[in-house]
């Protein structure tokens, strides 16, 4: 599992940062296709798109961060 470091200063856009934030938080450690909902779920509420490598990759990081260091 990550400590999440990573996860938390990926995004130059505050608004993506803040999806980020908001699914790891509540995300952390679970399945890869649930974080990938949320991720997009988040993103097309504030109006964004990311790449399928994007979504891809940060819902693999997601899913396998520690829910402890959320």
């Amino acid at each position: 599992m990550s400590d999440n470091t990573e996860l938390r200063h990926e995004e130059d856009n505050e608004a993506v940062q803040a999806v980020l934030d908001r699914v790891l938080s509540w995300q952390a450690g679970a399945p890869e296709d649930t974080v990938r909902e949320e991720l997009e779920r988040g993103l097309s509420q504030i109006g964004e798109t990311r790449p399928e490598a994007w979504l891809r990759s940060n819902a693999e990081a997601i899913s396998n961060a520690d829910p402890a260091q959320s």
